[in-house]
C-alpha cells in the first residue's frame, strides 16, 4: 500500500512537471512571437521615417563628409512626428553616424524618464561589422520588466545609391503593449496548463492500469529468475553434500556482513546471487572427485579448482546472473594472493568476494560435515582471526567480529527451515517488495 501511494505520487509529480514544462515552452514561444510582431511593426514604421529623413538630408549625403553637419542637427531636433509617438511606443533616441561610425547628429526625447539608461546602453555601441556587412541591424533589450526597447541601425544611401552614412534609433515599447503581452502570456500559460492537466487526468487511469500490468509481468519474471537461482544453487549443493542449507546460511552471513559494512543495495543484490551460486561450477566436476571421502591428490585438487572457471562460464551466460561473477570467480581467492583461480590479492579481489570468503569459512567451521564435527564459536573465531591479513580482509573481519556471535547463535549448524524463510525475506527486501506490494 505504501508503494502504491508512492507510485501515484510519482506519477502526479511527473505530470505536474510536464504541465509546467510544456506551459513554459509554449509561453516562451508566444512571447517570442508577440515581441517579433512588435519588432516587425517597429521596423515597418521606422523604415518610412528613415526614408523621409534620407530625402530631407540627401544634399548632405551627396556631399563629401556629409556636408553641413549643423543642418543635419537642426533637422534632427525638429519635434513634429519624427519621434513617432503611437500606442505601440515611440522613438526616444536617434543618431546619424558617418561611415567611420562617428556621431554627426543626435536627437533624444529628454522627457522620457529612462533616457539616461537608454543613452548609457547605446553608448556601448552595437555590432558594426554586421551593420556594415548587411546594411541593417536590430536587437531587443529588456532593461527591466517595464522598460523594453528595440535598438535599430541601418544604412543611409545617397542619390547614387551608395552607402553614405548610418542611422541608429531606439524605440521604446509602450507600457500598454507590455501589459497586453503579459496578459496573453498568462492566458496562454493557463490554457496550456489546463489542456495538459485535462489530458493527464483522462490518461491517468490508463497509465495506472498499464503500469499495474507491466509491474505484474516484471514481478512474475523476477520470481521466475529467483526460482531458477534457488533451484540451480540447491541442485549443486545437494550433489556436493546431500543438503542445500549451507547455501542459505552462507548467503545470510554474507548479507549481514555487507549490511554491517554499509554496502549499497546494488552490491548486496549481486552478493545474494553470487553467494547462493558460489559453487555452481561444481556441476562440471566428476563425482569421483566431488564425492571422494578422503583427501584429494594433487591432480584431483587441480581438477577441483576448475569449478571456479566453470562457474564463471555458467553465470556469464545469463544477463541476470552475470553480476554474480565476482563472488563465483573470486570466492577462493585469498587476501595475500595465495588463493585461486587467478591469485588475486587485496583490493584486486572484489569486495563481495572478500566478504563471502569469511562467511563461507565461518559456516564450514561451525557446521557438521561427514568428515568432521562442528567447532564451537570461540575455536572457529580463533582460526579465522589467525588468518587475518593472509586469507581474510582485515576490514571485513572487523565488521564480521561485531555480529559473529549473534549469527552463530541464530544460524550455526542449523538445518531446519528458518534459514530458508529468512533468506526469502531478505530476497523480498532487496529484489521485489515494491512490485509485490503494488500488484496486490
Amino acid at each position: 500500500m505504501k508503494y502504491r501511494r508512492s507510485i501515484h505520487r510519482t506519477l502526479i509529480l511527473k505530470l505536474a512537471i510536464a504541465t509546467l514544462c510544456i506551459s513554459a515552452a509554449l509561453s516562451t514561444t508566444v512571447a517570442f512571437i508577440q515581441f517579433s510582431i512588435v519588432d516587425d511593426r517597429v521596423i515597418d514604421r521606422a523604415m518610412p521615417a528613415v526614408e523621409r529623413l534620407r530625402w530631407i538630408i540627401m544634399e548632405n549625403l551627396d556631399a563629401p563628409g556629409l556636408g553641413d553637419h549643423e543642418r543635419i542637427r537642426q533637422i534632427m531636433q525638429r519635434p513634429a512626428s519624427d519621434r513617432m509617438r503611437t500606442w505601440d511606443g515611440h522613438f526616444v533616441l536617434t543618431r546619424i553616424l558617418d561611415l567611420d561610425f562617428k556621431e554627426i547628429a543626435k536627437a533624444t526625447d529628454n522627457t522620457y524618464p529612462h533616457i539616461a539608461a537608454v543613452s548609457s546602453y547605446t553608448a556601448k555601441g552595437f555590432d558594426q561589422s554586421s551593420l556594415a556587412r548587411e546594411g541593417t541591424w536590430q536587437r531587443m533589450k529588456i532593461l527591466r520588466k517595464d522598460v523594453v526597447f528595440i535598438h535599430l541601425a541601418s544604412e543611409l544611401r545617397n542619390s547614387a545609391d551608395q552607402r553614405a552614412a548610418y542611422i541608429e534609433s531606439v524605440f521604446v515599447i509602450s507600457p500598454e503593449v507590455l501589459a497586453q503581452t503579459r496578459k496573453e502570456l498568462l492566458f496562454t500559460t493557463l490554457i496550456t496548463a489546463g489542456i495538459v492537466l485535462l489530458t493527464a487526468l483522462l490518461l491517468y487511469p490508463v497509465i495506472i492500469q498499464l503500469l499495474r500490468r507491466v509491474t505484474s509481468l516484471s514481478a512474475n519474471l523476477l520470481h521466475a529468475n529467483m526460482e531458477v537461482l534457488s533451484v540451480l544453487g540447491s541442485a549443486i549443493a545437494k550433489r556436493d553434500s546431500d543438503t542445500d542449507i549451507h547455501n542459505y546460511r552462507v548467503t545470510i552471513y554474507s548479507v549481514q556482513i555487507a549490511r554491517e559494512m554499509r554496502l549499497s543495495d546494488d552490491e548486496i543484490r549481486t552478493l545474494l546471487k553470487g553467494a547462493f551460486l558460489h559453487d555452481v561450477g561444481k556441476i562440471g566436476i566428476s563425482d569421483t572427485i566431488l564425492l571422494k571421502p578422503g583427501k584429494l591428490t594433487h591432480e584431483e585438487f587441480e581438477e577441483m579448482k576448475k569449478h571456479v572457471r566453470y562457474g564463471v562460464d555458467i553465470v556469464n551466460r545469463s544477463t541476470w546472473l552475470a553480476d554474480a561473477v565476482d563472488v563465483v570467480g573470486g570466492h577462493h581467492e585469498k587476501y595475500d594472493g595465495s588463493g585461486y583461480d587467478r591469485n588475486k590479492r587485496d583490493g584486486e579481489i572484489p569486495r563481495t568476494a572478500r566478504i563471502f570468503a569469511v562467511a563461507d569459512v565461518f559456516d564450514a567451521l561451525t557446521s557438521r560435515r561427514p568428515y568432521k564435527e562442528p567447532l564451537g564459536f570461540d575455536e572457529s573465531m580463533k582460526i579465522i582471526m589467525e588468518n587475518r591479513g593472509s586469507h581474510f580482509d582485515p576490514e571485513v573481519l572487523d565488521a564480521f567480529s561485531k555480529i559473529a556471535r549473534s549469527l552463530y547463535n541464530e544460524y550455526a549448524n542449523r538445518t531446519d527451515d528458518k534459514p530458508r524463510r529468512d533468506l526469502d525475506l531478505i530476497n523480498t527486501q532487496y529484489y521485489h517488495p515494491d512490485l509485490i506490494s503494488y500488484i496486490r
